[in-house]
């Protein structure tokens, strides 16, 4: 508490009580039963109460210099409630705290010695704390209460400080002819959270009759309809007071919980990559953003996550968002990676008697042709391999192909004409699938000497399916089927 001058009405009484005093001629201490005024209250009236309301009060003390025996500067003034007080029926004094007076400040008068003027005074230090349990009567009562004073540390004419005039105050109470009223709240209850943050309060059932009232009084209740409650428990508690300043109060909880999940949003497509790399491809995205109604900023995640290098062919991408009261919403997609084929250049240098690609070698059917080719990939030759010489009319279909054979430096492989009939045949060379040269045969003589026939079976070990399917030779002079 802070030191702060005496208010006029202080001094004034502080006066009177001087004159009071007589031959008692010692210094004043007074109870102030209002704290929260600068007047010094000896009696203060809560006014109107509820019965057996519980009231509480701050009373400061204040000492006034009087007379010719003093407190000794340096000398703090502990104060203890003595049990001397008025007790109204049906009311009692709860608890009465001790309280100590600081020092008296500096000017005060020594012992036989008058009061300076102006008349100091002081009321700073600890307050006594007095709670009071008003009857249950109906009726004005007053409760009173005195305080033992002794100073500390000890000093000269200590018994003789104060006056005669106890330390004591009254308090004053008016007990209403009234019934409480009756407040009724709801049953606790559950609600889902619809706002961010939890759940906006609305409930219904908070209502209050009272005998004496018309028309009754409002309940309140602390939170309020409107206010957001948090997840979890909420204790609601609410009071009514009628006009005769009775109160009744009550209360009820509100658990608030989230079952909703989040809802995610921008969910990526399916991305198909391709690349050369046989380990596969880095495929990039922006994650999906989620909305709650509770949860202002839920987590997102995907796995695999962006920028993850992702394996030659599919990958289901999942991704989950998840609110702080773990209800979580999930969505996925596809990323696919082909791995890109190689493409090969195939080139063919035709040997004697053929010209080259794109020529034209003209025979006499029923002539052995030898084919003798150097097969190339990508510029370079090829010595080993699927070299496959194919035979097939010229616009049509393949009707016979064969293996060749790598020696001297070529692949080389034979065509018996007399299994062909006088036409325009187109003469291929391929390496591993790949065509890399080709020329056309003019065969002369009679069409109908030799029937023209299906193409043979493209399975090595199989039989030729007509008598074109063994036009192949080995350099050798032994046909070959394919």
């Amino acid at each position: 508490m802070h030191r702060r001058p005496l208010h006029r009405a202080a001094a004034l009484a502080s006066a009177a009580l001087f004159l009071m005093a007589g031959s008692a001629m010692a210094d004043s201490l007074t109870a102030d039963g209002d704290a929260t005024t600068t007047t010094v209250d000896g009696n203060r009236n809560f006014g109107i109460v509820a019965p057996g309301a519980e009231l509480t009060a701050d009373v400061r003390f204040v000492l006034v210099c009087v007379g010719l025996q003093h407190v000794d500067a340096g000398q703090s003034v502990p104060l203890h409630w003595s049990g001397v007080s008025i007790v109204p029926a049906g009311g009692s004094i709860v608890s009465v705290g001790d309280a100590t007076l600081d020092p008296p400040p500096a000017g005060w008068a020594a012992d036989g010695l008058g009061c300076p003027d102006p008349v100091p005074a002081t009321d700073s230090g600890i307050q006594s704390h007095v709670v009071l349990r008003a009857p249950t009567s109906a009726g004005t009562h007053t409760f009173s209460i005195t305080w033992d004073r002794s100073v500390s540390p000890a000093g000269s004419n200590d018994l003789s400080a104060f006056g005669r005039t106890p330390t004591s105050v009254s308090f004053t109470m008016t007990v209403p002819n009234n019934t409480a009223p009756v407040l009724t709240v709801p049953a606790s209850f559950s609600a889902e959270g619809d706002t961010t943050g939890g759940w906006t309060a609305d409930w219904s059932g908070v209502t209050a009759t009272d005998a004496e009232d018309d028309p009754d009084p409002t309940p309140t209740c602390s939170p309020g309809v409107g206010t957001v409650l948090p997840l979890g428990v909420t204790n609601v508690t609410c009071s009514v007071t009628d006009s005769g300043n009775l109160t009744a109060t009550g209360g009820f909880s509100v658990t608030v919980v989230d079952t909703t999940r989040p809802t995610l949003v921008g969910l990526p497509s399916d991305q198909s990559l391709t690349t050369a790399d046989p380990g596969g491809a880095v495929a990039t995205w922006s994650d999906p953003t989620a909305t709650d109604i509770v949860d202002a900023a839920p987590t997102v995640a995907c796995v695999p996550a962006s920028g993850t290098t992702f394996a030659i062919g599919s990958t289901t991408v999942d991704c989950a968002a998840t609110d702080r009261s773990g209800n979580t919403a999930t969505g996925s997609f596809t990323i696919t990676v082909d791995q890109q084929v190689a493409e090969h250049t195939a080139s063919a240098i035709w040997l004697e008697p053929v010209a080259g690609s794109g020529s034209t070698f003209v025979a006499n059917r029923g002539r052995t042709i030898p084919v003798k080719v150097r097969l190339f990939v990508d510029g370079v030759e090829r010595t080993s391999g699927d070299a496959v010489l194919s035979v097939a009319p010229c616009g049509g279909d393949v009707i016979a192909r064969s293996p060749m054979a790598w020696s001297g430096g070529r692949w080389t492989v034979s065509i018996d004409t007399s299994r062909l009939s006088a036409a325009c045949w187109t003469v291929a060379a391929s390496i591993d699938g790949t065509v890399a040269g080709a020329f056309t045969l003019e065969l002369r003589g009679d069409p109908a000497a030799a029937p023209a026939g299906k193409a043979a079976t493209a399975d090595r070990s199989a039989k030729p399916s007509s008598p074109t399917a063994s036009i192949f030779r080995s350099p050798k002079g032994k046909a070959r089927g394919r």
